[in-house]
């Protein structure tokens, strides 16, 4: 089809489906409608840039390819289609043919997005295997770390891992990994009333089950009441620490990590 501004056919450039740019470098007097340049006035050459609609072929009748008269053309092959070999495909006018390539590409599409969605599903739940099966190696101190200590969120993994170390120490032991690590870990503090202050480090939080424990800078244990009342209140009461002790405040340990990292 000609440019309907200047009438050249062989430059040009397609934009969209049926949508034309005449890149003819012609004279300005040439143009459809630019009055003619004056005799002392050489004509001024410019680039046409029309954009025209071309809806099929210059020797294609209106006619779909099965005879009948066309309703419109395929956005996609610019081919005149009548409404039998044609529909809308997300708001525009498609052929059979091409609107069934478009569903294969959207099935296609579809099944590797779901394939996706279920490796995905298939490697966290593979992660969440290996965190309840696997144990990191950790040392003693690393154990009281990450149960103590929680400047960061931890995993399930850690936490286990963490419990596991420290269940198979002693009491004794598990007292002196405490004393070696909770000076980096927090400073001391003291509690308890002027006659018999302590001065350590408190096993305690708002998960703890209302149980709380207190480590003096000695190696004493002792055990208080409800977590959040007055010194007064809690009247800290020295204990013999043995495994059971041992096994309570590990417990507690992990409880309130597994709270605090969200992983209930």
């Amino acid at each position: 089809m000609p440019c309907p501004t200047c009438g050249a056919t062989d430059a040009r450039t397609q934009i969209l489906p049926g949508y034309w740019r005449c890149d003819a470098v012609v004279r300005a007097g040439e143009l459809v409608g630019t009055a003619a340049p004056s005799a002392t006035v050489p004509a001024e050459s410019k680039r046409c840039g029309t954009i025209y609609i071309q809806t099929r072929a210059d020797d294609e009748a209106a006619t779909c390819r099965c005879g009948d008269p066309a309703i419109g053309e395929c956005t996609e092959c610019t081919r005149a289609v009548c409404a039998d070999h044609s529909d809308l495909w997300q708001g525009w006018r498609v052929c059979d043919r091409d609107l069934a390539n478009a569903r294969m590409r959207s099935r296609a599409a579809a099944l590797a997005e779901e394939r996706r969605r279920e490796a995905e599903a298939a490697a966290a739940e593979a992660e969440r295997h290996r965190q309840r099966t696997q144990l990191l190696e950790l040392a003693d101190e690393d154990a009281v770390w990450l149960l103590y200590a929680r400047d960061q969120k931890r995993t399930e993994q850690e936490i286990r891992s963490a419990v596991h170390v420290l269940r198979r120490l002693t009491a004794a032991d598990f007292t002196d990994v405490c004393l070696y690590l909770l000076p980096y870990a927090r400073d001391f503090e003291k509690r308890g009333s002027a006659l018999s202050r302590l001065s350590g480090w408190a096993f305690e939080g708002a998960d703890y089950h209302g149980r709380s424990w207190f480590l003096t800078r000695k190696g004493e244990w002792h055990r208080s009441g409800a977590y959040g009342a007055s010194d007064s209140e809690k009247g800290w009461k020295k204990i013999r620490f043995d495994d059971v002790e041992k096994r309570a405040v590990i417990d507690e340990l992990a409880w309130q990590q597994t709270v605090d990292s969200a992983l209930i």
